[in-house]
């Protein structure tokens, strides 16, 4: 029997987005270990400016800006030492993880000037074909307790959320529109997310921005 982390990165596959050529060199960003003991790793840029991500060892080279702030998640081998480098406006910054069996990591990119590297981990284990999967990252301090509503109704998705957490649950596959709240007082403005469909996964991530605390989303694909 498939395990629930399985049936989700099975999930994520079924739910990938056709891969261009820059999207298709993220396979060769690191090398990918067995089936059975692979892990996931993406890149996403929380800063208003392009990003560039480059692996040591490799020229292979990834871009990511405003229209995709968001790698695909990458299948990597497990505990291997990874390592690379976050370029932003002709500065560098260094990153360096390892991520365990099975586990989804994302490092996020932060700052407008010289990229600084935050690192948040997941273990899904909460498939369901009837359901859309919504996550929340939080990686802002200014933006204390973070929450998020449902608008226009302004409905509770997310409470409470400290910063470096993630929060993940499922919710009825709609059209969503989020508020996000600091504080209990809501912050910025409304982001459509669209129509999420039945099985697919999703997540609204909180950064710094030039104006205060902002919020912008990504479907959490799985490169193939």
């Amino acid at each position: 029997m498939k395990t629930p982390l399985i049936r989700a990165a099975l999930a994520l596959s079924l739910g990938a987005l056709s891969l261009g050529t820059a999207a298709a060199a993220q396979i060769e960003l690191y090398e990918t270990g067995p089936a059975e003991d692979s892990s996931f790793l993406r890149f996403v840029n929380g800063g208003t400016q392009g990003l560039e991500v480059g692996a040591s060892g490799s020229k292979a080279k990834l871009a990511l800006d405003a229209a995709k702030p968001a790698s695909d998640f990458m299948p990597v081998k497990a505990e291997a030492d990874i390592r690379g480098t976050l370029s932003r406006g002709g500065k560098e910054a260094p990153v360096a993880l390892k991520v365990a069996p099975g586990q989804f990591a994302t490092v996020i990119a932060l700052g407008e000037d010289a990229p600084t590297a935050e690192i948040l981990r997941e273990e899904p284990d909460d498939f369901n074909a009837l359901k859309a999967s919504l996550g929340f990252y939080v990686v802002d301090a200014a933006c204390k307790d973070a929450g998020l509503q449902a608008m226009p109704r302004q409905v509770a998705i997310f409470e409470k959320a400290a910063d470096r957490s993630v929060q993940r649950r499922q919710i009825n596959p709609v059209a969503l529109t989020v508020q996000l709240t600091c504080g209990g007082t809501a912050t910025g403005e409304p982001l459509s997310l669209g129509t999420l469909e039945a099985g697919e996964r999703y997540t609204v991530f909180v950064v710094p921005g030039p104006k205060g605390s902002r919020i912008f989303q990504a479907v959490d694909s799985l490169a193939r």
